[in-house]
């Protein structure tokens, strides 16, 4: 090159390097933009900034509590997104890239893309400006007032190599998006305040939300009586968002008392339609309550729970309440509602004091559609100026149908797998899916290898949560949003592989649409190597049975799992000494004996294994481990493990001591033994059995051998037979079985035969009678004793009784006539005879006394002792300790009124027993004076538990005609308070001293004596016709004596009947009528019967042998023990 060349190129390089400082800025450029010139590159794209709204749709902004601003937009309305790129490099030559505009959301997927080709040169910037619609919201309001969430706007710039810094490739910028600003600046109510015009001065706009209201009555939200009292305060007020806000005061300052309104949240509609009109707050639902109010039709808004992860809203307040009064926000499902109450919300008191107030309803109706309004209600107390309500706010996340995974997988070896083939250890991955989304999602599971041939074996099973598929390609159960569900993916190596690598992989698809969630590829190796598959053809177990000295075969298969051709040699391990290798022969599916055969890789063939059971073989199962070994120079080896069951050889003999015996019914029990020897060949338990007539009652002395030794092991048991009383004479065949426990199809029966004889046999039972008290002096009473035949031959029996001589015994028949002679008629076998006998105890009779009734056999044979016993009876006769009595001193009684209350204690003394104690009262003395103690009616009958005490009280209340007829100034008069108790009877001795008192004064006494005359006289014709009466009772008195003697032993089979309960107390008979007095007569009232104070009378009259008197004390016992 030449001088003049070497110029020119100089200055042209010279003009290039100036010209950047020759031209002006660009017009894109940031002037603010800083750019660090040193070293540069001469291609440098970035991506500086994310910006979203315009002039016509700004962004909406929101204080944070801090003080500090954020910008958010809305759901469903169209956003205009502004990318700007910068080329910062220095070349002054332009250069292409790819611009990509994205909308991410924040569990990690793609909502919106825009690519766009820019040229430009280095310093120059472009802005690039896309419109977007979030269908969506995600926004979040904590409770102290702090807005989060949002999408992610993403710009990013590609120039490929040409590009010297890739670190400001990419710029992020977060877009917060609510659901829904309403500033409460439309309304629609009534003339609240009666001035003539509407409350709401705004102008009405369909498919708009905005605020309706209502009065309901209180109790009935369906019933409208009014408007409300709602209204919308005038432009002037001093709102907290827009010109207007809602208020419930009237023009007097205060609200009204006893209210019950709402300002729905709703729009309206000129269809019958309540589809989204465009508000972007979806589907309503049309109020039938509400829109006869202003004849048209209003669309209530609804709020949709289950289209939200959360959600919250938030509105200003500011006012106070009177007591028991309420402004509430309101979510209604028509069927439930949940509130939150601005009362009790800490807001602004004064006027303009507008308080954020904020209800997380993330949990209010999850899965429900529910209305929102405002709610108020007051009562009738003290009103105030009410609570002011302005600018809704409503910030939510919406569920979203598209989703993320998360998959993890245990891959401790990276990747990366070496592996055989037929791997006895094959790859298998641990891993688990977490759901990132907000919606259930039910995803599909895929894996193949690369190698086709190996998918045609079904090599990959996978185990998941659904249980009945585990092929390569599952649908597993529902993932719940943010749960995990894990799985199990296992490759097996088929057999025979070539050496070489194959690609595993594994997909996570979308069930729905198919599209690809998440996936792993592993490389699997398979290395050159040999191995074997050796097993049963047939799998069983046991693989055969095999009795000593007999032979079965097992065919098995023997696969060459390597990738290089082997030969291979047969062998085996046994568990048990007395089997040996020469017990095992090998052969070829021909049956040709063989020690090694040849496979080649892959391949199978079919060895038959026959074994030989020793001689001596013990029964039991016999675990034989067959293997094949590689011959050299290959070296493997594969077992397989059958088992071989040897069977057990039962053999048993079974002897009687003797075959045949003759033994009596005289229940004498004997025993038969019997011999048992094991001639098997393994120990052996044998269990027993019996089988034989059900009256011989015949038994084993053990139900089984118990184990004898094989080859002669010996035992011995024994028949049991009680030889029971009335076992008829006769032949019986008892059969006595052995049955082996090993092997139940296996017995031996040995049959003896049992002679039994006539015999003659009689038992008399001994009577219970404790827990009774007997009273000397009484009448007779009836009791029965049973003579059991207990031979087996009919019988009779002669009776006697003997015992204490205190005691009075009568024998009767069943008539209960006197028994003559004293002997049963004739009893068969097991049948038995009562014997009626009437007993009492003479005066004065006490303690324990014992009555026997012997019976002897009247048709005996006459060998041997004749057949006789004997039964007992103990009687407690008389107090017996077990009651005890304190009463009052001598009681004196002077006067007529008050009655005098004697009281009494009665304490049961048994430490453990509980008594019931009845109580009653033989006061013939007293009765003949015309005196009449009474027990307390509470008292006639009660229970004591052991050890307890209770007073009873025994009222006398004397007549002034009784007192006044004494024969002696005082009378020492005495009542017996008897006491009869479940284990003891007791009589009690009161004495009470009668002062006699006079009628009439002395004074006046001759004054009225004519007059007594005159008594006397009436009286005395009175008494002769009261004789009259008298004779005539007693005459019909006699016919009922009769009566009464035919019915004896009726009672007597009554008393036994309700022997189980305490006998009701015999009524005493009167004493004889004492003369009576001589005194003035008196005017004779007639009075109506004594009403009965016992229970209802059953419906089929009193009890046989009962009075009604005893009915009124002891009616309710006898009700209580029949269960009526």
């Amino acid at each position: 090159m030449g001088r003049t060349g070497a110029f020119l190129l100089t200055m042209t390089l010279l003009f290039v390097s100036l010209m950047p400082f020759a031209c002006g800025p660009s017009s894109t450029l940031d002037e603010n933009m800083e750019f660090d010139t040193s070293g540069r590159a001469l291609v440098d794209f970035a991506a500086t900034d994310v910006a979203y709204g315009n002039s016509t749709a700004p962004a909406s902004q929101f204080t944070q509590p801090d003080g500090s601003v954020v910008d958010y937009m809305f759901a469903r309305q169209v956003i205009e997104l502004s990318f700007t790129f910068q080329n910062a490099g220095t070349s002054l030559t332009p250069a292409d890239a790819v611009l990509t505009m994205e909308v991410w959301h924040p569990i990690g997927f793609v909502v919106k893309s825009w690519t766009a080709n820019i040229s430009i040169a280095g310093g120059q910037s472009t802005i690039e400006t896309v419109e977007w619609t979030p269908e969506a919201a995600h926004s979040h309001l904590s409770d102290d007032g702090t807005l989060s969430g949002g999408y992610i706007l993403r710009g990013s710039v590609d120039a490929g190599v040409l590009d010297g810094n890739d670190a400001n490739d990419v710029y992020d910028e977060n877009i917060i998006v609510a659901i829904y600003h309403d500033k409460v600046e439309n309304a629609l109510c009534g003339d609240t305040d009666g001035d003539g015009s509407y409350d709401c001065p705004n102008a009405l706009s369909a498919n708009v939300p905005m605020w309706i209201g209502a009065g309901y009555e209180v109790g009935n939200d369906n019933a409208v009586k009014d408007e409300g009292q709602f209204q919308m305060v005038s432009p002037t007020s001093n709102s907290a968002e827009g010109s207007k806000h809602l208020q419930i005061a009237k023009d007097t300052g205060v609200y009204i008392s006893n209210r019950h309104d709402r300002m729905r949240w709703a729009w309206l509609t000129s269809t019958q339609s309540c589809d989204d009109p465009g508000h972007g707050l979806g589907y309503g639902e049309l109020d039938g309550v509400l829109s006869p109010v202003y004849n048209v039709n209003i669309c209530k808004i609804q709020i949709k729970g289950f289209d939200f992860v959360s959600i919250q809203a938030r509105v200003q307040a500011w006012g106070t309440m009177g007591n028991g009064d309420e402004v509430r926000l309101e979510a209604d499902t028509n069927i439930e509602q949940r509130y939150l109450n601005l009362s009790e919300a800490n807001i602004g008191a004064t006027s303009g004091m507008w308080t954020p107030v904020i209800w997380n309803m993330t949990d209010v109706f999850p899965n429900q559609n529910y209305a929102f309004s405002f709610l108020f209600d007051s009562d009738n107390s003290g009103a105030t100026q009410g609570i002011h309500v302005d600018d809704l706010m409503l910030f939510g996340i919406e569920r979203v149908d598209d989703y993320t995974i998360d998959l993890d997988c245990n891959d401790p070896l990276g990747g990366v797998y070496t592996v055989i083939p037929a791997d006895p250890s094959p790859p298998s991955l641990q891993c688990t899916i977490t759901n990132n989304g907000y919606r259930t999602i039910t995803p599909n599971l895929y894996s193949i290898v690369s190698n086709s041939s190996w998918m045609s074996q079904f090599p990959i099973r996978i185990e998941s949560t659904e249980p009945l598929d585990r092929d390569n390609f599952v649908t597993i159960m529902p993932i719940e949003p943010g749960n995990t569900s894990e799985f199990w993916i296992n490759l097996s190596i088929p057999a025979g592989s070539n050496v070489e690598t194959v690609s595993w992989s594994l997909w996570v698809n979308d069930s729905v649409n198919g599209l690809n969630k998440g996936a792993r590829v592993l490389d699997v190796t398979v290395d050159s190597s040999y191995s074997a598959n050796f097993r049963q053809k047939t799998i069983s177990n046991p693989a055969m049975t095999l009795p000593p000295s007999s032979t079965g075969n097992v065919t098995m298969t023997l696969q060459n799992t390597g990738n290089e051709p082997a030969s291979w040699s047969f062998g085996a391990y046994f568990d048990d000494s007395l089997w040996s290798l020469s017990d095992l022969e090998w052969f070829d599916s021909s049956g040709s004996p063989i020690t090694q055969i040849s496979v080649d890789k892959g391949g199978t063939v079919e060895v038959i294994a026959q074994l030989t059971a020793p001689v001596q073989a013990t029964p039991g199962t016999v675990e034989i481990t067959l293997l094949t070994n590689a011959v050299p120079p290959a070296s493997a080896q594969s077992t397989w493990k059958i088992y071989v069951d040897v069977p057990i050889v039962t053999d048993l003999t079974m002897s009687a001591i003797s075959n045949e015996i003759t033994v009596p019914s005289n229940g004498q029990a004997q025993q038969i033994e019997i011999g048992f020897v094991n001639n098997g060949n393994s120990d052996e338990n044998y269990n027993l059995s019996i089988l034989a007539d059900f009256r011989l009652q015949a038994s084993l002395s053990s139900v089984e051998t118990g184990v004898m030794d094989a080859f002669g092991g010996d035992t011995v048991t024994y028949v049991l037979l009680p030889m029971p009383f009335g076992l008829p004479p006769d032949v019986y065949l008892i059969d006595v079985t052995a049955t082996s426990q090993t092997d139940p199809s296996y017995s031996v029966v040995q049959q003896i035969r049992l002679n039994v004889p006539p015999t003659y046999e009689v038992v008399v039972e001994d009577l219970d009678m404790s827990g009774q008290t007997f009273s000397a002096g009484e009448s007779c009473r009836t009791g029965q004793w049973e003579v059991q035949n207990i031979g087996n031959m009919d019988d009779q029996f002669s009776i006697e009784t003997g015992g204490s001589d205190l005691i009075s015994v009568e024998l009767r028949n069943s008539n209960g006539q006197i028994l003559s002679p004293s002997q049963t008629p004739m009893i068969s076998p097991g049948s038995s005879y009562n014997v009626t006998f009437c007993y009492s105890f003479l005066e004065g009779t006490s303690g324990s006394q014992t009555l026997t009734l012997t019976a002897t056999s009247l048709n005996y044979d006459g060998s041997g002792t004749t057949p006789s016993d004997s039964g007992s009876a103990v009687f407690d006769v008389g107090t017996q300790g077990w009651v005890n009595v304190l009463g009052p001193n001598a009681q004196t009684i002077e006067k007529v009124n008050p009655p005098t209350i004697l009281t009494f204690e009665i304490h049961n003394r048994h430490p453990t027993m509980t008594q019931q104690i009845r109580l009653d009262l033989d006061s013939n003395e007293m009765t003949a004076y015309g005196f009449n103690p009474r027990i307390n009616e509470l008292d006639r009958e009660f229970q004591l538990g052991p050890d307890q005490r209770r007073t009873v009280q025994i009222e006398i209340d004397p007549s002034e005609l009784a007192m006044s007829n004494l024969d002696e100034d005082s009378k020492l008069l005495n009542f017996t308070l008897e006491i009869d108790a479940d284990l003891d009877t007791v009589e009690y001795v009161q004495s009470v001293t009668f002062v006699r008192i006079s009628l009439i004064d002395e004074e006046a006494s001759s004054g009225i004596a004519w007059g007594s005359i005159a008594a006397i006289s009436a009286s005395v014709v009175v008494i002769i016709g009261l004789i009259a009466v008298l004779s005539q009772v007693v005459m019909g008195t006699r016919d009922i004596e009769d009566e009464v003697s035919d019915l004896a032993e009726y009672q007597s089979s009554i008393e036994e009947k309700y022997r189980s309960i305490s006998p009701a107390p015999e009524i005493a008979n009167a004493p004889p009528i004492a003369p009576a007095p001589v005194m003035e007569p008196v005017a004779t009232t007639l009075t109506s019967p004594t009403p009965s104070t016992g229970p209802p009378l059953p419906v089929s009259g009193l009890p046989d042998g009962w009075t009604m008197e005893q009915w009124e004390h002891y009616g309710q016992q006898w009700l209580d023990q029949q269960g009526l």
